[in-house]
């Protein structure tokens, strides 16, 4: 029997922005978890910088919620994006193809 992983989400604000990161599984069970600190980010005005790379596993419910934060901030001046997705998201990314949907930055390479 397998054991479920949790969704675990910690909030900091950064400048002028909200980073939300998720750890553990985004499915069905648990988006709605990442929904509700998203949503919260767009309607108190501030920009959302979501860090993925901490995601072991995300389905098409959380592929879902990540278009469809794209389409609200596509449709208002709400600034989200989508940093450091982990290999497992990146894998959904991919054989959706909807890579060219979604907000996703790249982080700066630090200089040394």
């Amino acid at each position: 029997m397998k054991t479920q992983e949790l969704l675990c989400i910690t909030v900091e604000l950064v400048e002028d922005a909200r980073l939300i990161r998720a750890a553990g599984e985004v499915d069905l069970s648990t988006a709605h978890q990442l929904r509700q600190e998203l949503d919260t980010a767009r309607d108190d005005g501030i920009a959302a910088v979501l860090d993925l790379s901490q995601v072991t596993f995300i389905d098409s419910t959380g592929l879902q919620l990540l278009l469809e934060q794209t389409r609200e901030a596509v449709g208002t001046d709400w600034a989200f994006f989508i940093l450091r997705p982990s290999a497992a998201v990146r894998r959904v990314i991919e054989l959706s193809r909807t890579g060219d949907l979604l907000p996703l930055v790249a982080p700066a390479v630090a200089r040394v």
